[in-house]
């Protein structure tokens, strides 16, 4: 695929980088099981509470977590635009 063609792609809308990438190294892994770990771990706690909030904070979570794409998406178009003098 020539860059033309992937540069289209990225101002269409036709792919999106943030999706289709995932960090490989064993430090991240590391933290991000920990991370996985204690969220789970919270999870519980609301569970157990009366009345049980843990779908209430997971919800709120997923609407954290929803606006991450756009802000790798943000970030990796802004590492193609050419400044203008």
């Amino acid at each position: 695929m020539e860059v033309k063609n992937v540069l289209e792609q990225l101002y269409n809308g036709e792919i999106f980088p943030a999706e289709q990438y995932a960090p490989k190294g064993k430090e991240y892994r590391k933290i991000y099981q920990g991370n996985y770990n204690h969220y789970d771990d919270f999870i519980e706690l609301f569970a157990k509470l009366n009345p049980p909030l843990d779908k209430q904070f997971i919800e709120i979570m997923d609407e954290q977590l929803d606006v991450i794409p756009y802000e790798f998406s943000e970030m990796f178009i802004d590492g193609f635009k050419l400044r203008q003098k």
